[in-house]
């Protein structure tokens, strides 16, 4: 006689025989006796977990001739026919291999016809995730309501891909995974009526191995018996299935932990020398990893641990007294970058070797409370608080909100005869009127200390400008920006100098005043302006110059024109305006601002980098990098 695999000898026959499906057994066995079973069933679960059996148990004892509690009597004329595939009333399917439309077809024209000997006809559709949408929809009205002798058993691993509307015109029952501690139990009891001779700890390794499928487990045995006999250790049980013992996992995981890098690399070679995979290696560590942890943790907690055995729950204890928390942490995060290397490297085993480099020199993190505790050890108890930044000028933008803090700083006079004819021009007087004449400059104010208000210097600036026509015109003091003080640090001011415009003064206030005017009436135009370099052509005439290659084609004669009027609206004269290529005495306005700001943030950078907790903590890490960043 042939020989038949321990998976095929000791496939359960009753209900009661299901290792780990205690919920569904009783439910289903209920269900018989109470005569309140079902016309479709949904059986899910992974493999070897009991899917198919359970299926065909349940088609034994709804066709027995003498069920004992919901039991099949296994003794009957019909028990033995199902048994033996020999039923002409109970049909498996193979949905992997009959998923086409057309095995569905022939199925709905069967169901039709009453059963030849049994009481109901059974129809198990195995593995029914691989069927087609059209099948499923096909047999959907069947399954809804099929005749009253006709019961459907579907079994599948992948219950998600299974359409809603199949699931829901069924009975769904989940199939546990097997613990492994109730797995080793049941293999002891297989051994032991096999007279076969395998110690507890094999065992444990098999059902660890077998991810809860009894089946795997069954087979696992059969290769073990034929390649080390009816006697095997642990050792060779790992050898025959091509898996890592314990021993081999433990030495290489306290190398590891005691940062010893040549014991490391030695059991890791080991290791590869008996033929163990890199992948299950690496799992293997990772699920070592993880039971430290969580030993450290929760500890010995009952019922966390049901998956590890004795000794190793006490070899993990022992090992997570030996190291901290985030320890542990860095190493499972450096597992899990290795992972994904290796998917993307030719060269695993060059990974693999360089990461057990870098987990046997982890070191543990120092954690916050701990630098506190160092920093207020050193006397860092205070800090300076940064100067405020240097105000700013409105540079031709919009006017500030009402109750927003004015930024802008004034001064008393311009640098240069150009800064005076280009204020005589947009004031309307001739630049070459004597020194008796003109109007000598205001006094300086402080910056801090805004000037009073008054009749003449309120409201827009076209109207500060443009004098009454029964008074003379009185010409506004003039206003620039004044400049902040460059930062003491050498290297902020290097960095400040070589950016910024400095071979050009601030642009006059007369012009910021109108260009704002004009930005005030159109931004696109202000813009421009904002750009612009304004210079003396002649008596009544406005010159406009660009750096920027290019800008001179943006300017349109209609922008030209535009100017002009802006220009007579705001001095109260005609004034002509035209583009020339010389370069200004001034900054524009946007080179100003821009050269402002990097003034501010030189000197916030260069007090930053100065604050006392920021020299504090390169003293007590040296040859560390302190990057400031302005945010």
């Amino acid at each position: 006689m042939a020989y038949v695999v321990l998976a095929r000898k000791l496939r359960p026959s009753r209900f009661s025989d299901l290792i780990g499906q205690e919920t569904t057994a009783r439910i289903l066995r209920n269900a018989l006796v109470q005569d309140r079973v079902a016309h479709a069933f949904l059986f899910c679960g992974s493999r070897g977990t009991g899917k198919t059996s359970a299926a065909r148990i349940l088609t034994r004892a709804l066709n027995c001739l003498t069920p004992e509690e919901g039991e099949p009597c296994g003794s009957c004329d019909i028990c033995h026919e199902i048994l033996g595939n020999a039923s002409p009333d109970v049909f498996e399917i193979d949905a992997a291999s009959n998923r086409g439309i057309e095995n569905i077809r022939e199925l709905r024209e069967n169901v039709n016809y009453t059963p030849a000997r049994c009481r109901y006809k059974v129809y198990i559709i195995d593995e029914a995730h691989m069927l087609t949408l059209e099948s499923f929809n096909a047999l959907l009205k069947t399954l809804e309501e099929p005749p009253g002798h006709v019961k459907f058993i579907l079994a599948t691993t992948d219950p998600h891909k299974v359409p809603q509307t199949i699931v829901s015109r069924c009975q769904r029952y989940d199939f546990l995974r097997i613990p492994v501690q109730k797995m080793a139990d049941y293999l002891e009891q297989v051994v032991a009526q096999e007279g076969i001779q395998l110690p507890r700890k094999s065992l444990e390794l098999i059902a660890r191995h077998s991810v809860g499928g009894m089946r795997d487990a069954l087979t696992a045995i059969d290769q073990v018996l034929s390649s080390a006999g009816s006697e095997a250790s642990e050792e060779e049980v790992a050898q025959a299935l091509g898996w890592m013992d314990s021993q081999g996992r433990l030495a290489l995981l306290q190398a590891l932990l005691r940062r010893q890098a040549p014991e490391a690399i030695q059991s890791f070679q080991d290791l590869l020398a008996r033929g163990y995979d890199l992948h299950d290696l690496l799992a293997e560590l990772l699920q070592a990893v993880k039971n430290i942890s969580l030993v450290q943790s929760l500890g010995p907690t009952p019922g966390v641990f049901q998956d590890l055995s004795t000794e190793e729950l006490e070899q993990y204890q022992n090992f997570a007294s030996k190291v901290t928390g985030d320890v542990l942490q860095q190493m499972f995060q450096l597992l899990l970058e290795l992972e994904e290397r290796m998917k993307q490297s030719a060269y695993a085993r060059i990974c693999f070797e360089m990461t057990i480099l870098q987990l046997a020199s982890v070191q543990p993190l120092v954690g916050l409370p701990e630098l506190i505790h160092e920093l207020q050890g050193l006397g860092v108890g205070s800090r300076t608080s940064p100067s405020p930044p240097s105000p700013q000028p409105n540079l031709g933008m919009p006017p500030r909100a009402p109750g927003a803090p004015d930024t802008t700083t004034t001064s008393s006079s311009f640098a240069g005869p150009s800064a005076r004819s280009i204020t005589s021009v947009l004031k309307g007087e001739d630049p070459r009127v004597s020194k008796r004449e003109a109007v000598p400059p205001a006094p300086s104010r402080s910056p801090e200390v805004p000037p009073p208000p008054s009749p003449s210097t309120t409201g827009s600036p076209v109207l500060q400008a443009h004098p009454a026509a029964s008074q003379e015109p009185q010409a506004p003091p003039p206003v620039s920006v004044q400049e902040p003080t460059p930062p003491p640090s050498p290297v902020a001011l290097e960095e400040f100098q070589t950016e910024a415009v400095t071979s050009q003064e601030p642009p006059p206030e007369i012009w910021v005043r109108f260009v704002q005017a004009v930005s005030e009436r159109s931004a696109r135009l202000g813009g421009l302006l904002r750009n612009a370099i304004p210079d003396l052509l002649e008596s009544g005439a406005l010159r406009l110059s660009f750096r920027q290659d290019g800008m001179n084609s943006l300017i349109s004669e209609e922008h030209l024109k535009q100017v002009e009027a802006e220009a007579e609206s705001f001095t109260g004269r005609p004034i002509s305006v035209s583009l020339e290529s010389r370069e200004g005495p001034w900054r524009t306005l946007s080179e100003q601002q821009q050269h402002l700001e990097q003034a501010e943030r030189a000197r916030k950078l260069h007090d930053g980098e100065n604050l006392p907790l920021v020299q504090t903590l390169i003293q007590l890490f040296p040859g560390s990098r302190v990057e400031v960043r302005l945010v």
